[in-house]
């Protein structure tokens, strides 16, 4: 049997009985009673290291300020007298002549002064130059004052009568380094505007810049205003580029002397030291590595470590002991520990007996492990398995989806994503409860698993919206087989709890890298194609393409129009008579939203803008505005003197779910003062039919305020005759899809020859909308319909047009030509 921690069953046994674990600690930490020293010596080694630090610092300020102030006494004298020279030369009782001889007198006074540039405007300059200094360039190519006059001029200053400097000139055959001063004269020379440029030797104090240095990447630069290097360093051609902002530098003030730490060019710590000169505006920039601080240290832990090794020799043997008998295993189980920590569960301490608190120590952390193994695995599971239906959930499905594109090579490569989504899941779910509903998730899940095919991989995003994907199939033809496969699948139905349920599937497929290579862009697509699917009529499929995506962006375009067009009031009701076919006399109509442009013509139609105010919500406010408009507009007419009519107002099936849908109809009425025999209210039958008995109770409700109640597009749906003959109605209103076929299609005829004659044994009236011809027409006449609406009589007209037609009486002839709106 392995032996982990190195210790004989006899030792193991004697220091059971007569020594633990704490005894034998004290025992050898008595033998490294030496410790106390050596932290001693660590303790003040640190100690120092801060000292030597310190001490590089000071170094570095001092050596800052002491070249802050060799600048200054290199510079400053030659300042005051080229101010007291220009003084003099300002002086108006001296001529001309005499300005230029002292000039020329002066050159010989001015300390360093190598030349002087005098200019005057409009006038070639006048360079005077030293004469020991001349002597020496006359082989210069080019010749020193054509060197001179390239050079460039200081920059203007705010006060034109200081003394201003700019970047030193360098003449590389002599090695020499000159910096222009140019101060200004306030009065002119010969009438004209003057100026005189002194330059400045200044290459004793480049040696000495030069000198003063650090060991790399420290080193001393010269910055001006913009942060340009103004002489080269020994540490390299420019400061480190993460020195700081050096407009806050130069805002500090002349004269103002900082220790700062940087980073230096290779990124290693500085200790800097930051120090503005007045005069030139320059910022002097000293580091030092702090390494160089450390350096210092480690020589002193080597003097350090001479004293020390006799003393801990002395502990050794007692230190050697406590390795093998606690440190060793304490340090077996913190690699175990840190490979757990890094994700391998199999790492183990072992399971050698060891009896004192070190083995159960062991014991207890292999128990650890063992449980954080089965934990892992549960976690995976449950954050890569969906815990409802076994499939992988959206992480996971991501997760792949991730790995899987960035691998894709070319167009014949590709990913084929299928969102799918279950039809009519919700109604189940909301009448059967969610019980129900879950368990017909699992069922469907199953379905789907079962009827995949090979290379095929399916997840579930969330809800009844399910993720299958199928790499390397790129045809289209291929890939409609698949989706017609999987929608096939749920074709049958659902046997659960006694009921037989029919869903169906809706699908949306998305090609990856067509349609695109983002994994959250892809299952958009595919999701926009499986909404397409089910507006073509669900249990279909739909490939994603370009017009999908414009579709949606001019709808989210559409939905901020629509709510800015209904808070500022541009949308408008229209009026669509419905004519007594008898009498041809206007006895009702149709009231329906629409959306002007100003310019005769119309935002976007109402089978654009309506279910997408349905989708979004906004149906809500919209349909109690047009039921408060409506109301007023009738209780307007009817006061004017108008003849009596009904006006229909359709309502959406968010609307007829309102728990308050009744009170809001009957504040409609009240605020207006319209008798309720006035208003009409069309229901589809989808609405009545999401709730049959609520639907009944309302309508109850309704029919006692005296409220006309129909159904829209009747035949469209999935009445029963049933809860047709349940519903209190007074209207059916044929669906105008077959109105338009009563001359070219027999089939439609005879269905709205059955509406007709259903509704008459019902004792119920009937409403034929959307008649255009006169062979339509005559076909209602023929089958006694009620009432006639459609652009055969009247096109959806404007509140004033509307009551002009409603005056004029019966209609004899048709107003097609009429086009007043759509």
């Amino acid at each position: 049997m392995p032996r982990p921690f190195g210790m004989g069953w006899g030792r193991a046994f004697w220091l059971r009985h007569r020594l633990g674990l704490s005894a034998r600690i004290v025992l050898f930490a008595i033998a490294l009673a030496i410790a106390p020293l050596l932290w001693f010596g660590l303790s003040t080694l640190t100690e120092t290291e801060a000292e030597l630090k310190s001490a590089v610092n000071e170094r570095v300020l001092a050596t800052a300020g002491a070249l802050m102030d060799r600048i200054r006494l290199a510079v400053e004298p030659t300042r005051t007298a080229l101010v007291l020279l220009r003084d003099a030369v300002d002086d108006p009782r001296v001529p001309p002549d005499g300005k230029i001889a002292m000039l020329e007198g002066s050159l010989r006074g001015l300390p360093n002064v190598r030349a002087l540039r005098v200019s005057v405007a409009g006038q070639s300059p006048i360079f005077l130059l030293e004469r020991s200094f001349k002597a020496g360039l006359d082989n210069i190519q080019p010749d020193l004052e054509t060197l001179l006059a390239a050079a460039e001029a200081p920059a203007s200053g705010p006060d034109p009568l200081q003394v201003r400097a700019s970047a030193p000139l360098r003449i590389a055959a002599l090695d020499r380094w000159l910096l222009p001063l140019q101060v200004e004269f306030r009065e002119p020379l010969d009438a004209r505007r003057a100026n005189l440029l002194a330059y400045l030797e200044v290459t004793d104090l480049m040696r000495q810049l030069r000198h003063e240095s650090f060991d790399p990447p420290g080193g001393v630069w010269i910055l001006d205003e913009t942060g340009a290097p103004v002489f080269p360093s020994r540490s390299g051609p420019g400061p480190p580029p993460h020195v700081g902002d050096l407009s806050d530098l130069h805002s500090s003030g002349p004269g103002t002397l900082l220790a700062t730490p940087f980073a230096g060019a290779d990124g290693a710590p500085m200790l800097g030291a930051f120090a503005v000169l007045d005069f030139p505006p320059w910022l002097l920039l000293v580091g030092a590595p702090e390494r160089q601080a450390y350096g210092l240290a480690q020589r002193v832990r080597e003097h350090l470590l001479w004293w020390l090794v006799l003393s801990a020799c002395v502990g050794l043997g007692g230190a050697l002991i406590l390795v093998r008998h606690v440190g060793r295993p304490i340090r077996e189980m913190a690699v175990v520990a840190e490979r757990v920590g890094g994700g391998d569960l199999g790492a183990r301490v072992g399971h050698a007996p060891r009896n004192d608190e070190i083995g159960l120590l062991g014991e207890s952390l292999d128990r650890m492990i063992v449980e954080l193994a089965q934990g892992h695995r549960r976690l995976d599971a449950l954050a890569h398995q969906d815990p409802l239906t076994g499939l992988p959930n959206r992480r996971s499905v991501l997760r792949y989806l991730q790995q899987v594109l960035p691998e894709l090579d070319g167009e014949t490569d590709s990913v084929a994503i299928f969102f799918l989504d279950l039809d009519r899941f919700k109604r189940v779910n909301d009448s059967l409860g969610h019980g129900v509903g879950d368990e017909l998730l699992r069922l469907a899940a199953r379905r789907l698993s079962e009827n995949l095919g090979d290379d095929e991989w399916a997840a579930r995003l969330a809800g009844d919206e399910f993720l299958v994907i199928r790499r390397g199939v790129a045809d289209r033809e291929a890939i409609s087989q698949i989706a017609m496969r999987l929608v096939g699948a749920f074709g049958a139905p659902f046997h659960l709890a006694d009921v037989e349920l029919h869903l169906g599937s809706s699908i949306g497929i998305a090609i990856a890298p067509r349609d695109g290579v983002e994994v959250a862009e892809l299952i958009t697509n595919a999701d926009m194609a499986m909404y397409r699917a089910k507006e073509l009529g669900r249990g279909q499929h739909h490939f994603f393409d370009a017009a999908l995506k414009t579709r949606a962006v001019r709808k989210l375009g559409l939905d901020v129009q629509l709510r800015r067009a209904f808070e500022r009031g541009e949308l408008e009701v229209y009026y669509q008579p419905q004519v007594d076919i008898d009498s041809r006399r206007i006895l009702a109509a149709e009231a329906l939203l629409r959306w002007p442009d100003g310019e005769g013509r119309f935002v976007a139609s109402p089978g654009e803008f309506i279910p997408l105010a349905e989708e979004t919500g906004l149906i809500l406010p919209l349909g109690d505005w047009v039921m408060e408009t409506v109301c007023a507009q009738v209780g307007a007419w009817l006061a004017q003197g108008a003849s009596p009519v009904t006006v229909s107002v359709n309502v959406s099936s968010l609307q007829f779910r309102r728990s308050d849908f009744v009170d809001r109809v009957g504040a409609a009425l009240d605020r207006s003062g319209l008798n309720a025999c006035h208003m009409g209210l069309e229901l589809t039958e989808s609405v009545l039919l999401d709730d049959v008995d609520l639907a009944i109770g309302r309508m109850e409700q309704l029919k006692e305020m005296g409220v006309q109640l129909m159904i829209d597009d009747f035949g469209t749906g999935y009445s029963s005759l049933a809860y047709l003959r349940r519903f209190p109605l007074d209207y059916l209103k044929v669906a105008q899809e077959f109105v338009a076929g009563l001359e070219t299609n027999r089939h439609d005829a005879m269905i709205v020859g059955a509406v007709i004659a259903l509704s008459k044994s019902l004792g119920l009236k009937i409403i034929a909308e959307g008649v255009e011809t006169a062979g339509q027409l005559a076909y209602l006449t023929e089958r006694r319909c009620d009432l006639i609406q459609g652009f055969y009589f009247a096109r959806p007209l404007r509140a004033g047009d509307f009551v002009s037609l409603l005056e004029r009486g019966p209609i004899q002839t048709p107003a097609l030509p009429v086009r007043l709106g759509v």
